[in-house]
């Protein structure tokens, strides 16, 4: 994802991250570019306004005190690892992440937040959380979700086009949102709120109750062994999920069928898929 012909990166030393954290602080700084801060060291703002990173890795905490929200507004991140990214009780509008990662090494996370327009374009995610946030009117276009988990989140004419691998999406609330140009492999919802969002309908990867999947291992596909029976009714009929992501990556990597196990019950579940959250009721 980095620009094979950046600028190298200047590795800062502690004195040298600090006068920056102090800089931002202040609202003295406003960009920053091709530098490394030190490997442990957390950037921590309360608020973030108009700030360009550039080239960059950084651990950012953004956070409000006990009387008040923090702030990260109209900022921008291009080619930038964040190591982790943290945001607690904050506001994040009108924000820009373009090819950036986020949580490649320790777990990051957003949580009682609102994020407001902006976008997030060929970002990679992993092991990273959404917590009771808001997200309206954001774009995630292109890049990677791997294990992330979006955790009682609204979402408000959000698109998202993305690859997504092992996502929980668990009591969340859709409205007039769409996720159908995304990639989804062993994607998970469960409880949601309101349902108006478009789903993936292609036959590398489409959305089943676990009600439709044992009706089909029942009575449609006879020929599957009996292992793979087994972890199909494990991890899809009684996995507790009420909408799975399915596809034949997920059949043969995660579940332990032969390709052509897979491509069976795939030609068996596509017809009993679903375009849009509302057509099934959360439990």
């Amino acid at each position: 994802m980095p620009d094979a012909k950046r600028s190298p990166r200047k590795h800062l030393t502690v004195g040298e991250a600090q006068a920056i954290a102090e800089d931002l602080r202040h609202g003295r700084r406003d960009r920053i570019v091709d530098i490394r801060f030190p490997e442990g060291f957390q950037l921590r703002v309360g608020t973030m306004r108009g700030v360009s990173f550039s080239n960059c890795a950084l651990s950012l905490a953004v956070g409000g005190g006990m009387f008040s929200r923090g702030v990260m507004e109209d900022c921008t991140f291009h080619d930038v690892e964040l190591d982790p990214l943290v945001v607690h009780g904050s506001d994040m509008p009108g924000n820009t992440f373009d090819h950036v990662t986020l949580g490649m090494g320790s777990k990051g996370g957003i949580d009682d937040t609102r994020i407001e327009g902006g976008s997030f374009t060929d970002c990679r995610f992993v092991d990273f959380g959404f917590r009771r946030t808001t997200l309206d009117g954001v774009r995630i276009v292109g890049g990677r979700m791997d294990r992330v988990l979006f955790d009682a989140c609204t979402f408000v004419d959000v698109q998202i086009a993305s690859a997504l691998r092992d996502v929980t999406l668990r009591r969340a609330a859709f409205d007039r949102s769409d996720a159908s140009a995304s990639d989804a492999v062993d994607v998970t919802f469960t409880a949601w709120k309101s349902a108006d969002v478009r789903l993936p309908a292609r036959r590398t990867g489409f959305f089943v109750t676990p009600a439709a999947a044992s009706e089909v291992l029942g009575s449609e596909v006879p020929d599957l062994s009996a292992g793979f029976r087994e972890r199909i009714s494990a991890d899809v009929i009684r996995g507790g999920y009420d909408l799975v992501a399915v596809s034949e990556r997920f059949f043969t990597n995660a579940l332990g069928a032969s390709p052509g196990e897979a491509s069976l019950l795939v030609d068996a579940l596509y017809p009993r898929r679903l375009d849009d959250l509302g057509q099934v009721e959360s439990r």
